[in-house]
């Protein structure tokens, strides 16, 4: 016993002698065992978890892709609120009239829209007799 008792003597001697000359205080003590002191538990910020979700990612970049293509300026902001700033064309058309001897602003016919659903039978027969 007294043979081991030496060696363990021994063995903390030289463990000693190699932290002195490393000079590493207890401070920098590495934690082995895997429990490391860790901060109090954040929860995630709200943006974050806004980022990750798939439906806002879609939305977000189909209407920021509509408006870069109408030529808005597009600003994303740090909360997710997208803002976008642009210019509306508005056109005026006028027409001189003799009888009142002034300008008259002419009504413009608004412009239809192609429909994105597929025209039915009925539909073309219309326009068919439209155009006849």
């Amino acid at each position: 016993m007294a043979h081991k008792d030496s060696k363990q003597a021994d063995g903390k001697a030289e463990a000693k002698r190699a932290k002195e000359k490393l000079q590493l205080g207890d401070r920098r003590r590495l934690h082995l065992t895997g429990r490391v002191a860790r901060d109090p538990y954040e929860p995630e910020p709200a943006i974050t978890n806004m980022m990750m979700d798939a439906r806002y990612l879609r939305q977000s970049a189909s209407l920021v892709q509509d408006a870069l293509q109408k030529g808005f300026d597009v600003l994303q902001l740090a909360n997710g609120d997208i803002v976008t700033t642009g210019t509306k064309t508005i056109v005026y058309q006028y027409t001189w009239d003799e009888d009142r001897g002034k300008l008259v602003r002419m009504k413009l016919e608004p412009k239809k829209r192609p429909t994105d659903a597929p025209l039915e039978d009925a539909d073309v027969e219309e326009r068919e007799e439209e155009d006849a």
